[in-house]
């Protein structure tokens, strides 16, 4: 006797479904941080990053289109990740699923600072008057916003994935270990967003993002897109939890 989820009778399908929208969230967001916004923006430099941006227009609106679509993958990745992981612990797996739509929905606030900087960017191509340069200074502004408000919903993100590690350890139907690095990327996000509220720098410490966020995120996040777009799940002991 077969188990099924909303219709679906194995529940490969959504953990593949997951693994698919968690590779279109690394290629758009790869794509929009560091092959757009990264390249536009000069630090310390506000007229330049408007000038940037208003010569790459249609790069940057594509960027912001990338990031939209990115959070409704993350909803598709709540759902479907709650739909799986509810028999393990049903509360927990909702709770989880909660935690990641809070970071989706204020992550809509956080791009509006991208697209309201499109608002001032023609002031860069009229050097010279005070009222253009004061305005100039707005998109740097809008994008630095962005940075730090991304940096920030993180925290939401974190303890999305301290959850769902969690529940991924206590399941017989995904491997032990994937559930460790989710956590530890989960904590990375957490400390990183404190720190950034704290104003702590990381103590002054060389290239601490990198160890504390970026590896630990491309490793957990990384091994557990790999492996729900690949592996997906045992059904049978799915079926038997």
């Amino acid at each position: 006797m077969s188990e099924t989820i909303m219709g679906v009778k194995s529940p490969k399908a959504y953990a593949h479904f997951a693994g698919f929208n968690y590779l279109l969230i690394f290629i758009l967001a790869i794509f929009a941080n560091f092959f757009v916004l990264s390249k536009l923006m000069v630090s310390g430099d506000a007229a330049a990053t408007a000038a940037n941006i208003a010569a790459n227009e249609s790069q940057y609106r594509l960027a912001i289109a990338a990031f939209f679509i990115v959070l409704v993958c993350d909803v598709f990745i709540a759902w479907s990740l709650y739909l799986i992981l509810k028999k393990t612990d049903p509360n927990l797996s909702l709770l989880a699923a909660l935690f990641r739509l809070t970071y989706t929905v204020a992550q809509i606030g956080v791009l509006l600072n991208l697209v309201n900087a499109l608002e001032f960017v023609g002031v860069a191509e009229t050097p010279g008057a005070l009222a253009a340069i004061s305005q100039a200074a707005w998109p740097y502004y809008f994008l630095t916003a962005h940075n730090t408000g991304f940096t920030l919903t993180l925290i939401f993100f974190g303890l999305h994935l301290l959850l769902l590690g969690h529940l991924i350890v206590r399941s017989s139907f995904l491997p032990s270990l994937i559930g460790i690095l989710v956590m530890v990327a989960g904590t990375g996000y957490i400390i990183d967003g404190f720190d950034e509220i704290l104003g702590l720098g990381y103590g002054g410490i060389p290239n601490a993002g990198l160890y504390v966020v970026i590896l630990p995120a491309l490793l957990g996040e990384g091994a557990l897109m790999l492996w729900l777009l690949i592996r997906g799940l045992n059904r049978e002991k799915w079926l038997a939890a």
